[in-house]
């Protein structure tokens, strides 16, 4: 997901062991809060592959020295204060978004946030360890998670999931495996989210409904019968067809000059 941000992380100073007794507010903010934030823009704002690979160790020891000298309530704070500026900016844009491109700009919302979670949480697993699961019962994830749910997916899942449920209803309007991660990820998110819609999330989920009777396994045989042939009015399948036509027309098109 993009937004306006052209952040590229600066070379930083290294950070050693050794290399700093005391940590002053400024050396907090400008340095190591600074780099952190950086890497986290560029997890946040960049597709997943197309940005320099981050040091983890390095971010890992910024981490670890804010925490020794004391900063962890500050850091978790500017964390999340961040995160959630640049999620506002997400929600925003995808106001704007038309129907038309609202499930895939969607989805690759949501595709951006996990892969940077998966950067973002081990980065700040020292920090997790020693102040959030210590101090305040939760984890950095369960926030972070909490976090999209509150500022994106609960401001557009209203929208969101009927406009799935019109994709679904036209084959290959969205490709199954787009559809199949936005089920994950809003299940994740919220589990709730499925009694908006639980047949459309029961497609790509397991368990989701109750278990069927005989009378449900009836209706879906029949359902199953009409989507096939919904699919051969359309021509989709229609292998056989194809193949006579073709030899028709071969059999039809004129020989090669006779050079005779």
């Amino acid at each position: 997901m993009e937004v306006d941000s052209t952040t590229v992380i600066p070379s930083a100073k290294p950070i050693t062991s050794s290399g700093m007794t005391n940590m002053t507010p400024d050396d907090y903010r400008n340095i190591f809060w600074s780099m952190l934030r950086d890497a986290i823009d560029q997890m946040l704002t960049h597709p997943p592959g197309s940005y320099k690979p981050i040091s983890y160790e390095q971010m890992y020891s910024a981490v670890y020295k804010c925490v020794c000298k004391q900063y962890s309530e500050q850091l978790y704070a500017d964390l999340m204060t961040h995160v959630k500026t640049r999620l506002g900016q997400w929600s925003n844009h995808l106001t704007s978004v038309e129907d038309d491109s609202f499930i895939n700009e969607f989805h690759k919302a949501l595709v951006q946030y996990f892969h940077a979670l998966g950067g973002i949480v081990p980065i700040f697993t020292y920090m997790n360890r020693f102040y959030i699961e210590s101090k305040l019962h939760t984890d950095l994830k369960t926030e972070l998670i909490k976090v999209f749910s509150s500022l994106v997916s609960d401001q557009h899942v209203a929208r969101l999931i009927p406009l799935m449920v019109a994709a679904q209803s036209r084959p290959f309007c969205i490709p199954p495996a787009v559809m199949s991660t936005m089920c994950k990820h809003l299940y994740q998110l919220n589990p709730e989210y499925t009694v908006i819609e639980p047949k459309l999330f029961s497609s790509y989920l397991p368990n989701v409904l109750p278990q069927m009777t005989e009378e449900d396994l009836q209706a879906q045989k029949e359902a199953d019968r009409m989507l096939q042939e919904s699919l051969l009015a359309q021509g989709w399948g229609c292998t056989d067809n194809m193949s006579s036509t073709r030899k028709r027309d071969l059999e039809d098109a004129p020989g090669p000059p006779n050079r005779g």
